[in-house]
């Protein structure tokens, strides 16, 4: 369970596709209303070596978080944890922020190297998608928020960091005197810009008269297939689980065009294109062992090599349709990657506030994704919580068998969304 007296609640974050819903406000240098920050601009630079970081810490993330669910379907959202995790770095210090650094892979020397390298990448992705109609080019829009305790002192340094490299705009509000009101308020501006996937994200009793400070980011997609499936030729089809049992599920057909296609030691994939180009799912199936064996080796040149290797190829592809939702806490594993000091009285928060001796309570994080025969919807929400010691020729592509899959962006190489099936059927948590 959450604590209930938690004092800095940070940073939920969302991402969700191809159902009609109000488009999220822009987060770019072009502001949409005159209150927004004015966004530092992009330096291509510092773009690869954060998306390097972005990966590293996918890999990490994704592979730990995997190893917990064994025979079970996986899906979370690192580029948005590790959003929320980089914006909380903004105010740590000492030993807590070098700890922060190693796990985020944040790049070295500057000091301010990984705040300038997600703002080109989120710029980069904004100025591709922002305008997109989520039917002939994606629709990806971000936008952060900064809740604060109505008399809560922020360090400036903090606050412009936010601001000029997140566009995360400071809003009062009395989480001492209304916590229930203000915790429905955030949940409603979660819920808006996730199109009511993660409705709820903070839960009963989450908010608390001790609340100081939440530091709020949502991302929203909407992508169609560049080759839409044919519904009328999806049909139920055996699907063989790891430990053996084989259930029937919706399996789509088609589509029978070109596509990028992959294969490496134990593995072989298929990155399936949204319109557009740019965003695809690449889908991993294991050749030779379980799936586990290809996720324990999964690591930041892995990724690198699948979002850059694919090579066009005429494929007859069959894929189940799924939908999966998975709540999960991530202080223990955050903990266990390397950042242990951020989680206990010793961490190093001053940079954030004049309030002193904050530490993280823990990280939450709720992931949704469904695919059909139209494209992919899918949400993510996570909240970093603070508080104060207290037929072609061609390969057949028949996904019949656990798989892998990774939804990214290819010009960037920054994956997005990373899960696991393993049963098609199964739409939870047991």
């Amino acid at each position: 369970m959450v604590s209930r007296r938690s004092v800095l609640r940070a940073v939920p974050l969302a991402a969700a596709a191809l159902a009609a819903a109000p488009a999220p406000p822009h987060r770019s240098g072009r502001s949409s209303t005159s209150t927004d920050p004015v966004r530092v601009p992009p330096d291509a630079t510092t773009m690869q070596a954060a998306a390097t970081a972005v990966r590293g810490f996918t890999a990490d993330l994704y592979r730990t978080l995997a190893s917990t669910r064994a025979g079970g379907n996986m899906v979370c959202a690192p580029y948005s944890v590790g959003l929320a995790l980089a914006m909380t770095r903004a105010g740590a210090g000492s030993t807590t922020a070098d700890e922060m650094d190693a796990v985020l892979h944040a790049p070295n020397p500057r000091p301010d190297a990984l705040d300038s390298g997600l703002n080109a990448v989120d710029q980069a992705l904004a100025g591709r998608y922002r305008d997109g109609d989520g039917t002939r080019q994606p629709r990806l829009t971000t936008a952060n928020a900064l809740w604060t305790r109505l008399d809560l002192g922020l360090r400036p340094g903090f606050r412009d960091t936010l601001a000029g490299y997140y566009g995360a705009a400071p809003h009062p509000v009395d989480f001492r005197g209304a916590p229930e009101a203000t915790r429905q308020e955030i949940n409603a501006w979660v819920s808006h810009r996730t199109n009511a996937k993660i409705p709820e994200l903070l839960r009963s009793g989450v908010v608390s008269p001790d609340t100081s400070l939440m530091l709020t980011n949502t991302t929203y997609l909407m992508a169609a297939w560049t080759y839409p499936f044919i519904a009328t030729a999806t049909a139920a089809e055996p699907f063989t689980r790891d430990d053996g049992v084989v259930v029937d599920v919706p399996m789509m057909r088609g589509p029978f065009d070109t596509m990028g296609y992959l294969e490496g030691d134990g593995w072989r994939a298929v990155d399936i294109p949204y319109a557009g180009g740019g965003l695809a799912m690449a889908v991993v199936m294991p050749t030779r062992d379980d799936l586990a064996t290809v996720e324990a080796n999964l690591d930041e040149t892995w990724l690198a090599a699948l979002s850059t290797g694919f090579r066009p190829t005429t494929v007859q592809l069959r894929l189940p349709r799924w939908s999966f939702r998975l709540p999960a806490e991530l202080g223990a594993v955050l903990g266990s990657l390397g950042m242990p000091t951020a989680f206990t009285p010793r961490a190093d928060f001053t940079g954030m506030s004049t309030d002193p001796a904050l530490y993280i309570d823990n990280v939450v994080h709720e992931t949704f994704i469904a695919v059909d025969e139209k494209g992919t919807e899918a949400a993510a929400a996570s909240a970093v919580i603070i508080r104060p010691p207290s037929i072609p020729q061609g390969p057949q592509f028949f996904v019949n068998r656990p798989f892998l899959y990774v939804i990214h962006d290819r010009f960037t190489g920054v994956p997005l969304f990373l899960g696991r099936v393993h049963d098609p059927l199964v739409t939870g948590p047991a």
